[in-house]
């Protein structure tokens, strides 16, 4: 009896958590179903944000690494192998490695004198139950060279793991409840940290609106998947192995259902037959109406789904967006506070066991700078204080250069302080700075990093911690980004691959139009959904307001910042003369250049590297091979307003500079006007006029033309003391006239 009761009781909690998560891919009696199979994830420590690997020591003696578990797995594995090399010296049998889960002690390997100075591989089993969500992997080295006296700085305690080190994790799919309020989730998980890879079905009549939807979902799971980046796969039916969306008309429908079943823009989560576990989004509509208010449905009310359907009856865009509002970047009209930067809580809490604390700033890529303007930070800050003066510091450094150091101040100088409070036994103390960061030091994307240095305390010739020295950066200070201009000359390819500028000035991108060929190609609509994902991924917001032109005579770009896409031979109104392309580019013919007096002029400036000399207005190159180009210009429709080009002599080349944009080591060497990209090689040119965008007052573009040319000063001073002389001139004379005729 005993045993049945326990039996009961088990399933009755079985049940409760598949309930609550999700279960085991279980089969219903009398459904035929593939059994679920093991998956294996492999990552690098590269992979977990440690490309150089992670040299530990006693000072700095554990890493942490972090491994998202998706919503929809099971872990029933782990281990971690750790290739590693130490040297010789230390009491090996005192000397450990600890793996700690989500904080609980899961492995322990100890170090052996044999294997002291060689490469080597260490694995360690870990404790799947404790994987969970987001787990953090804390890889602690305990070493030691000495049973009484033990200095941390001594260069014996040393431990390096190389980056090809790796964390293999085993797991189950669960079976997910069709519940829509688990959106973005499964389709995107954010536990998972590898690239997000999406199969989409369109619909099977595809038109400009249908494809508007489709690219306004891509930019929404774009910028769900931020630094992951997303890539679009298109399908002609659900997959049955892997999670997909389906934009749908009628045509193609759930098991069970039929286009007449549709009531009006409708979003649905329904099983793949053959696997439980594995989920398809339906989005439908009657019409193409209806097919683009599902999307607006889905990627602005998606909070406040829930259920396996839903009827989207209506939908507010909101106010239009403002520029440079984008919630990816730092607001630039006003000082804005640590606490609006940070991504989880206690990100600027420091300790002398991880002394060093940062936030990422990404600005606007045309915020203007030079060596004459500062950054205003009124930064607050405490800390453990020394119980005297020493060299205790905090270092300020922005993008691995230091802007400031001061000296922590001991505990005796709490007297100049409003607040005191005691932590772990020690006074800690609040101090208040205010600094200048260097604008030339800024740029689009940016890391500010605080580093506190603590000076273990004692005497003698051992010196012991016994207490953990801890710091914190008060989320009230304050960074103020407000006195820089907006002000950069275009065209400007580095602004365009970093951050999509200038059509991400609004985030919405209201004021863009992306334009593609009539009767668009699988690669095309592919890569116009990347590029899309692209534009959610550097704004943080679905790109609904965007305008989508498929046509080979566009009609209706207007005053708008313009992106063709396409093989060269599928845009052929680009060769518009009106629009001064600083190069052609087609099947055998490749154009580019200058007229020689603007090639001399700008010269004078530039390297050899960054022009392409020519002795012609245009130099015509006739060549047969593959070539892709990313080309920037001034709109020919309208002033100050950008066009770009994404193209390729062939569908390959068209392929590879779509995926340079998504490449960061190939971003790194998009810049100037022209990116020519051959297979792995990208060489890049600054051809064609150029134009502004944004503006200048006039007292800074004064100043910054007395800085950059001294004579100016001496000439304005001439100048001035001759105005001077000529107005003390007259004056004088008009006197000396008044006093004559009054005699």
């Amino acid at each position: 009896m005993r045993h049945l009761l326990f039996s009961a009781f088990f399933l009755f909690c079985l049940t409760g958590y598949s309930q609550e998560r999700g279960e085991p891919a279980a089969v219903p009696t009398g459904q035929e179903t593939a059994p679920a199979v093991e998956r294996t994830r492999t990552l690098t420590f590269a992979q977990m944000g440690q490309p150089n690997g992670v040299r530990l020591s006693g000072i700095n003696r554990f890493v942490d690494l972090n491994s998202g578990i998706r919503l929809d797995e099971l872990v029933t594995r782990a281990s971690l192998s750790l290739r590693v090399l130490y040297p010789q010296g230390m009491r090996h049998d005192q000397s450990f490695v600890r793996v700690y889960v989500n904080n609980q002690l899961s492995g322990l390997s100890q170090l052996s004198v044999a294997r002291a100075g060689v490469p080597h591989t260490v694995e360690i089993e870990l404790d799947p139950l404790l994987f969970s969500d987001f787990a953090t992997i804390r890889v602690e080295y305990d070493g030691t060279y000495d049973s009484e006296c033990v200095d941390p700085g001594n260069p014996t305690l040393r431990f390096d793991i190389r980056p090809e080190s790796t964390l293999t994790i085993g797991s189950t799919p669960l079976n997910l409840v069709n519940d829509l309020a688990l959106l973005p989730a499964p389709f995107f998980d954010p536990r998972d940290n590898r690239k997000l890879r999406l199969p989409l079905v369109l619909p099977v009549e595809q038109t400009e609106a249908s494809m508007k939807a489709a690219g306004i979902l891509a930019s929404w799971m774009g910028a769900q998947a931020f630094y992951r980046q997303a890539e679009f796969e298109l399908l002609e039916t659900a997959s049955p192995t892997r999670h997909t969306i389906i934009l749908t008309k009628g045509k193609k429908m759930p098991e069970g259902m039929s286009e007449a079943d549709i009531e009006g823009p409708s979003l649905m989560i329904v099983s793949a037959k053959e696997n439980p576990w594995i989920k398809h989004l339906y989005v439908m509509g009657r019409s193409d109406e209806e097919l683009l208010q599902a999307v607006y449905g889905l990627v602005i009310e998606g909070q406040v789904l829930s259920g396996q359907k839903a009827l989207v009856k209506k939908v507010d865009l909101g106010a239009p967006r403002k520029p440079y509002d984008a919630p990816r970047y730092v607001p630039t009209n006003r000082p804005v506070r640590f606490a609006e930067l940070i991504d989880f809580p206690g990100q600027l809490e420091v300790s002398s066991d991880k002394p060093r604390a940062s936030i990422n700033l990404r600005l606007p890529p045309d915020l203007f700078s030079w060596a004459g303007r500062n950054i205003p930070m009124d930064l607050k800050y405490r800390y453990t204080a020394p119980s005297r003066w020493n060299d205790s510091l905090l270092n300020i450094e922005i993008n691995n250069s230091l802007i400031q150091s001061f000296r922590l101040a001991p505990r005796s100088e709490q007297v100049q302080n409003k607040i005191n409070i005691d932590l772990l036994g020690q006074a800690e103390l609040t101090s208040e700075e205010a600094l200048q960061i260097p604008a030339f030091r800024v740029g689009g994307n940016n890391e500010l990093a605080f580093a506190f240095g603590f000076m273990a305390e004692g005497g003698g010739s051992c010196t012991r911690v016994t207490q953990v020295a801890r710091g914190s950066i008060d989320p009230e200070s304050t960074l103020d980004f407000s006195n820089l201009p907006h002000y950069t000359r275009m065209p400007n390819l580095t602004a365009f691959a970093n951050g999509g500028y200038p059509f991400s000035i609004m985030a919405d991108l209201s004021d863009t139009a992306i334009v593609l060929p009539a009767n668009p190609t699988p690669l095309e609509i592919r890569s116009y959904l990347n590029v899309m994902g692209l534009f959610g991924q550097w704004t943080g917001l679905p790109a609904t307001r965007t305008t989508l032109i498929v046509s080979d005579k566009p009609e209706g770009i207007g005053t708008k910042n313009w992106l063709a896409m396409g093989t060269s031979d599928r845009l052929d109104w680009l060769n518009n003369a009106n629009m001064n392309l600083p190069m052609v580019l087609n099947a055998t013919e490749r154009s580019m250049g200058l007229p020689p007096a603007i090639q001399w002029l700008k010269g004078l400036w530039q390297s050899d590297t960054e022009l392409q000399p020519s002795d012609s207005a245009r130099a015509l190159i006739q060549t047969a091979g593959s070539l892709g180009a990313i080309v920037g210009f001034e709109s020919h429709l309208a002033p100050k307003k950008a066009g770009l080009v994404v193209t390729g002599t062939d569908q390959d080349s068209f392929e590879r500079a779509v995926a340079a944009l998504s490449d960061y080591g190939d971003v790194a060497k998009i810049k100037g006007s022209v990116s020519l990209i051959r297979g792995d090689d990208i060489q890049s040119y600054s051809l064609g006029e150029t134009y502004i965008s944004g503006a200048l007052p006039w007292w800074l573009r004064l100043r910054i033309a007395f800085s950059e040319y001294p004579a100016l000063i001496a000439v304005g001073g001439a100048l001035a003391g001759v105005i001077l002389a000529i107005l003390a001139f007259g004056w004088l004379s008009g006197r000396a006239s008044r006093r004559t005729k009054g005699n």
